[in-house]
């Protein structure tokens, strides 16, 4: 009983919060003006009627199943009444000093040019249009080999290693041969043969110079290169199909990086691109886009991109992560607001909009591209209107029928004039709710509470600590519910002691703000089933 206490005391506050919040965060001055307490009342059982004066629903949903949608109101699968769900778009009054409270800012609808930014991650890898892999043109013994280590730099003109080959000490005498004899045609073949082979023009001349043959060929590096792959060791004997090893060039290295899907169409080959790298804060890279791979992504649902980066210090490395900041396709003239005065939502994107005089009023709206902190307005705004920027969220809460009329619910007379509230301020009840005080038996009235509260008897069947009792209860006539197993919310401040699966239980219970029911009482019975 105790935890009872608690929970009325509980509901007490809630009844003075609530209220407040109704006379702080009122309706449409025109709605309220078309609809007295005494309509109220008399149209509180039939949602259709309550609105007459002011707004009309758009569809009824289930309260355990937004996607159960009705045209008229009704009962849901599970047999609980049915929630309008009314147009956003209706104008709320905001007093100042409650703005100020709430801390609501806003900014000016603006037009201007617009350039989004793509902001991503990337890594740098080798240049592999600079990847070179060493093979031999003949068979033989490698007798030098003067790559030690993988990471090793090389410079172009140092030997790379020597080849013994008794194929190359031959072709070089037949085409001495070939010279003496005189004979043109046979002296091109013979030296055709010898570049075929891997003599470079040099050794060729120098063999014409001094006519001396020599047992070893030379193979020297064409660039300044970082060995990236070493497969044979000094006196290996080789083919010409045997891979000795690969060498790459840092003087560029290739930068990849992702960007979504819907980012696709911002891009092209040749957009400017800002790089920045961790290990040299402060310092920026520019480049460009290069090549945009062909395909997206399976499992990401991303595009891929390559852009190329000057090195010539050889201070970038392989592996690096990388900022990059892709300026995509200007657009020109459009409409911009802050990216926080978008709400995202399932149904769409909406602003708040200030009408001045303390008037706010939701308003639906296509957006476009994102570019820092802006976003880009394609329809529901005009040039120079006014949108909240800072305590949209629960400006929008306010507006949108289905929240608003769960949260502003006044109490009953009772608790009004316990509460010492002015008692011709307009009540609003939850649609859902028997207007008159009639005593029956499946409707228990808490005067300390601000909510009618519901009661009957069960069994548990299902006892989640701290967040749900699951039970199987009797009718409850107030709300139109036949005999079902459902689950009820625990608050945070009850304790239901030990109470276990197959008790037999009474319990009270109220509707909550967000369409689910809340434990206020619960009470075993002695019975376990």
């Amino acid at each position: 009983m105790n935890s009872k206490l608690i929970v009325q005391s509980a509901g007490v506050v809630a009844v003075v919060i609530g209220i407040t919040a109704f006379w702080l965060i009122g309706t449409d001055k025109d709605d309220m003006a078309n609809t007295s307490s005494g309509d109220s009342m008399a149209g509180m059982n039939d949602p259709r009627a309550q609105n007459q004066g002011a707004r009309q629903p758009l569809y009824w949903v289930a309260p355990m199943d937004a996607n159960y949608r009705r045209d008229e109101p009704g009962l849901s699968p599970m047999g609980m009444p049915l929630i309008p769900v009314y147009e956003a778009g209706d104008t709320i009054t905001v007093p100042a000093s409650i703005q100020q409270n709430l801390g609501v800012r806003t900014a000016v609808v603006v037009r201007q040019d617009f350039t989004p930014i793509i902001d991503a991650v990337a890594y740098t890898g080798w240049d592999e249009s600079g990847i070179e892999v060493l093979y031999t043109r003949a068979e033989g013994w490698l007798e030098v080999l003067n790559m030690a280590s993988v990471g090793d730099s090389i410079q172009a003109g140092d030997v790379l290693y020597e080849l013994f080959a008794p194929n190359l000490v031959s072709v070089q005498r037949e085409y001495l041969t070939a010279r003496e004899s005189g004979n043109l045609t046979l002296t091109a073949v013979a030296k055709d043969r010898l570049r075929a082979l891997g003599f470079t023009e040099e050794q060729v001349a120098t063999l014409d110079r001094t006519s001396a043959v020599r047992n070893r060929l030379e193979v020297r590096a064409r660039r300044d290169a970082v060995i990236t792959h070493i497969n044979v060791r000094s006196g290996n004997y080789v083919q010409p199909s045997t891979p000795i090893a690969t060498l790459a060039s840092l003087d560029k290295v290739w930068l990849e990086t992702e960007v979504f899907e819907s980012e696709t169409s911002w891009i092209e080959v040749g957009r400017a691109a800002i790089v920045s790298f961790a290990a040299f804060p402060g310092e920026i890279w520019n480049t460009s886009i290069a090549y945009i791979y062909p395909n997206l992504e399976a499992t990401t649902r991303s595009l891929r991109l390559r852009m190329i980066v000057d090195n010539a210090d050889h201070r970038l490395r392989p592996n690096m992560f990388a900022s990059v900041q892709i300026a995509s396709k200007p657009r020109l003239n459009v409409l911009t607001v802050p990216r926080e005065a978008v709400i995202r939502a399932g149904a769409g994107d909406r602003v708040i909009s200030a009408l001045g005089e303390g008037r706010f009023q939701p308003r639906v709206v296509r957006t476009g591209v994102v570019s820092g902190g802006r976003i880009e307005i394609i329809s529901g705004l005009n040039e120079g209107e006014v949108v909240v920027t800072s305590g949209q969220f629960l400006l929008d809460s306010e507006a949108n029928g289905e929240q608003a009329f769960a949260r502003l619910s006044a109490s009953d007379d009772g608790a009004e004039s316990q509460a010492g509230i002015n008692m011709d301020m307009p009540v609003v009840r939850s649609p859902n709710v028997q207007a008159d005080s009639g005593a029956n038996n499946s409707e228990v009235t808490d005067a300390n509470s601000a909510d009618p509260v519901f009661g009957t008897t069960g069994v548990v069947r299902q006892v989640v600590a701290g967040s749900t009792v699951t039970i199987a209860h009797q009718p409850v006539e107030a709300l139109g519910w036949p005999s079902m197993t459902m689950a009820f919310q625990i608050p945070s401040q009850m304790n239901i002691g030990d109470l276990a699966v197959g008790d037999t239980v009474m319990f009270e219970f109220v509707q909550t703000a967000q369409g689910g029911y809340q434990l206020t009482m619960i009470m075993p019975q002695g019975d376990r089933q």
